[in-house]
């Protein structure tokens, strides 16, 4: 039987955003949550479509809303961002949270693993580019879309995390365990796979035909790296390349890091960063190839969720207060929803 439990506290009490574009993101945001707040106090409009889960991390109420159910890609995130603005109207910033492909580049020793965390941001591109509407001049891609940064609080909190892991390690491995333990029924999936099942093929080598794990893929193809001594997930800093196709071509992926350098692959935030004043944070779940399976998402889902929570700690309440409704940022035109 389900019960339904209704928030203490009003919509306009929730001053932070959270999308998801798949269940198991949306889940892994909903197991980091320190409380659950239950449904919206007052329901959505009839116009808005997403569902909700509020809840609060540490010192901040927070929404998260999921895309519809096989609908990825930038134009339902900007439709679930301008629906929820109207709903909680005291939203400030915002996170999109979920799983990406990662960009190996093993000759400068760009060591991205499965499991790993990269999070938008960049002092070139501000953290995220768009790879897949420019046009070419002389022989060379220019991208068209010029899109905005993290807003000022997210972008102080960024740097002192980075600051923080150069003394201690991340708390990603502690949040993941954290959640396990209160939701048990989450550790038969989402519990780290294995660095033996982390294989990254060399560029040029396509996956078998047959099953998802490479089970018939030649071994000898395997790209040679260094064990890692455990199996806690690293944070990257970069760009994140994002377009509106999946990208299963090794040639693709390192032709966009080569072009753009990317660092990861994903579909939904070249819409968002635009329409919803937010950073994109991607646990990696694949690395962009003809090898793609689905083994390593909700792992990645729940390691961005831990990197995602261990950010909003280094968010202080003041630089929050001070940044406008992210709603009044639509009406004066800095925003395009």
């Amino acid at each position: 039987m389900t019960i339904f439990k209704q928030s203490p506290f009003a919509n306009d009490a929730y001053t932070i955003g959270w999308i998801c574009a798949l269940p198991v993101e949306f889940a892994a945001a909903r197991g980091m949550m320190d409380e659950d707040h239950g449904e919206p106090q007052t329901p959505p409009a009839g116009a808005d479509s997403n569902s909700y889960f509020l809840g609060s991390m540490g010192k901040f109420k927070i929404v998260v809303a999921c895309l519809p159910l096989h609908q990825p890609g930038s134009p339902p995130a900007v439709a679930a961002a301008k629906e929820m603005l109207f709903t909680f109207p005291k939203i400030r910033i915002g996170l999109l949270v979920g799983i990406g492909a990662g960009i190996p580049d093993i000759d400068n020793e760009l060591d991205i693993r499965l499991g790993d965390v990269v999070v938008g941001s960049s002092p070139q591109s501000g953290g995220v580019i768009v790879y897949d509407f420019g046009k070419i001049r002389d022989g060379s891609f220019e991208s068209l879309s010029v899109l905005n940064r993290p807003p000022k609080s997210l972008g102080t909190a960024l740097g002192k995390l980075q600051a923080l892991h150069e003394s201690r390690e991340n708390m990603v491995p502690h949040y993941v365990e954290e959640m396990l333990v209160k939701h048990p029924v989450m550790r038969k999936n989402y519990t780290h796979p294995g660095q033996s099942s982390d294989r990254l093929f060399q560029a040029n080598y396509r996956h078998v035909s047959g099953p998802r794990n490479c089970n018939k893929c030649e071994a000898s193809q395997i790209v040679e790296r260094e064990p890692r001594p455990d199996e806690d997930p690293v944070i990257h800093y970069g760009t994140i390349a994002s377009g509106s196709m999946v990208v299963r071509d090794a040639a693709i992926r390192d032709e966009l890091r080569d072009r753009h350098g990317a660092i990861c692959l994903e579909m939904e935030a070249a819409g968002l960063m635009n329409n919803f004043p937010c950073v994109v944070v991607r646990g990696i779940s694949d690395y962009g190839d003809s090898h793609k399976n689905d083994r390593w998402q909700r792992f990645a889902a729940a390691a961005a969720a831990g990197c995602a929570k261990e950010l909003m700690q280094q968010i202080q309440i003041n630089a929050l207060d001070g940044e406008p409704a992210a709603k009044d940022l639509v009406y004066q035109g800095q925003f395009r929803v």
